[in-house]
């Protein structure tokens, strides 16, 4: 299967995410796979098909063959964490997470989910800190920490309140 092929199948697979085909979004990644297994654009659609799907196990699985050619992949390790949290454990997802944090210690998104993973914890002075961090890189993050449950035993803190502009 040549480069052109690839893309055809991988933007026909984007095209049936959109449309909430998702099996037909696997098949063409497969499609992809039964030709080039190692091929790491198909394995990484495969995995956020999945992810995007709410299949976390299924999602967990491709997220680890993605990271094992892309030991550096920040978004891999981020999402690896997220499935981690849903199918194994919270110290699963924080153990993934400090991987992602240790290749990319200012990305908003990783900053975000450790403060959820930390407020969970009971480690608020922390989860803070990390919240902090992922509004300072991208405001969007203070809307979504007014909503988000993880935040409940500190939302009532001085901290988080002026964080989060309620104070």
């Amino acid at each position: 299967m040549d480069d052109i092929e690839i893309r055809k199948h991988l933007e026909a697979a984007e095209g049936y995410v959109t449309l909430g085909m998702n099996e037909d979004a696997l098949a063409e990644a497969d499609a992809v796979l039964a030709q080039q297994p190692g091929c790491e654009d198909a394995i990484n659609a495969r995995a956020f098909i999945l992810l995007g799907a709410h299949r976390y196990a299924d999602a967990e699985v491709w997220l680890e063959k993605l990271l094992a050619v892309q030991p550096k992949n920040v978004d891999g390790w981020i999402h690896l964490a997220y499935c981690r949290r849903r199918t194994k454990s919270l110290d699963a997802a924080v153990e993934a997470l400090e991987t992602a944090m240790r290749l990319r210690a200012d990305h908003p998104l990783a900053n975000y989910n450790m403060a959820c993973y930390r407020a969970v914890q009971g480690r608020h002075e922390e989860a803070l800190r990390l919240l902090a961090t992922a509004i300072r890189k991208d405001a969007a993050y203070c809307r979504l920490a007014c909503e988000e449950e993880d935040f409940n035993n500190i939302r009532n803190l001085p901290e988080f309140l002026s964080l989060t502009g309620q104070s």
